[in-house]
């Protein structure tokens, strides 16, 4: 029997260490600047240097970050004193990504073409009807899952 189980399998693990945010926002800047970096065929970039393009990824994954934990805090709400994370149950793991999809998905629509926003190319294909690129989309279902999945090996080790 695992010891993190009791006999009849339920899960004893607890959370030890810094608070989830803290590791959601490390993580989380870190794996979006990757995926900022990546989806950069996506939008117009025009003449940027790498160093200007490395910047403008580095800001916006730093928002991307602020999201994760602005989307983990609204999914925390009415848990108790034990981080949801600890059990993963589904319902709080899919109201996350909802906050995180609505965030972005507004962002997005603000920001594309705005004179303080950005563009996208024409390889990025766009979710039918609403003029949002499917990329940044797939984003908030791959990192910000990724994100909770390091955070929680952070906060009660491995499974």
């Amino acid at each position: 029997m695992n010891s993190d189980q009791t006999s009849y399998g339920e899960d004893r693990r607890i959370w030890l260490g810094a608070h989830p945010a803290l590791w959601i926002a490390i993580f989380g800047a870190l794996i979006a600047f990757a995926w900022e970096m990546l989806q950069l065929p996506f939008y117009g970039t025009g003449e940027l240097s790498p160093a200007e393009a490395a910047y403008r990824c580095g800001l916006a994954s730093l928002g991307d970050a602020g999201i994760m934990v602005t989307a983990y805090l609204g999914a925390s709400l009415g848990n108790g004193r034990t981080p949801w994370i600890v059990k993963w149950p589904i319902s709080r793991f899919l109201v996350y990504l909802a906050i995180g999809l609505g965030i972005t998905s507004a962002v997005e629509l603000l920001a594309v073409g705005a004179d303080w926003g950005w563009t996208y190319s024409s390889l990025m294909p766009l979710l039918p009807g609403t003029g949002i690129g499917l990329v940044p989309i797939i984003m908030w279902i791959i990192v910000p899952s990724a994100t909770l999945w390091l955070a929680r090996r952070m906060g009660v080790g491995p499974s």
